[in-house]
């Protein structure tokens, strides 16, 4: 048997399919709860990498962020997959929204977190950069239980430390 077109096949299936292959876990009952730190949040987005956009993510708050893959369509109805949640602002830092973003255009830094290196590499062109600033009168350790509640809720593929407890060891079972 030659076996070159069925590796033809499976490097064309790996190429057009398998490497955008994600699991979501979907809780109906996460999506219902109420019990957040902080409400409401104000989220706004720009598209990743969008150097004429940066100066509409503030520089001088810090908040919740989320990358997600987002397009819109005339035929496709709305749709958007929440891929990471983070904060701007961990353990008292005063880093700001921006600044925070800008981590993510840093190659070097990227390449150190290989979760987020594939993320990036493999959806930049539908990423968005969403993010939702805060009042200086927000904490940080509010800041950071809002980012594990955020995370508990939508069990984002790319995020792994930041969940609750309790979500934090179910997760596990499944990996």
């Amino acid at each position: 048997m030659n076996t070159a077109a069925l590796e033809d096949f499976a490097s064309d299936a790996v190429n057009a399919i398998a490497k955008f292959n994600l699991n979501f876990i979907l809780s109906t009952d996460q999506f219902g709860r109420t019990d957040f730190v902080i409400d409401p949040l104000h989220w706004e987005s720009i598209g990743y990498a969008d150097d004429a956009a940066i100066a509409n993510v503030p520089n001088d708050r810090r908040g919740l962020y989320a990358f997600a893959i987002c397009k819109t369509s005339a035929v496709l109805p709305p749709h958007c997959y929440v891929l990471y949640i983070g904060i701007a602002g961990k353990g008292g830092s005063t880093r700001s929204l921006r600044a925070r973003y800008r981590d993510y255009l840093n190659t070097k830094k990227v390449l150190k977190r290989e979760r987020i290196a594939r993320m990036i590499g493999t959806w930049h062109p539908v990423l968005r950069f969403y993010f939702a600033p805060v009042d200086n009168a927000v904490t940080s350790a509010q800041l950071e239980e809002l980012e594990k509640q955020l995370n508990s809720t939508l069990l984002p593929p790319f995020a792994e430390g930041d969940l609750e407890a309790g979500i934090k060891q179910q997760r596990r079972a499944f990996r």
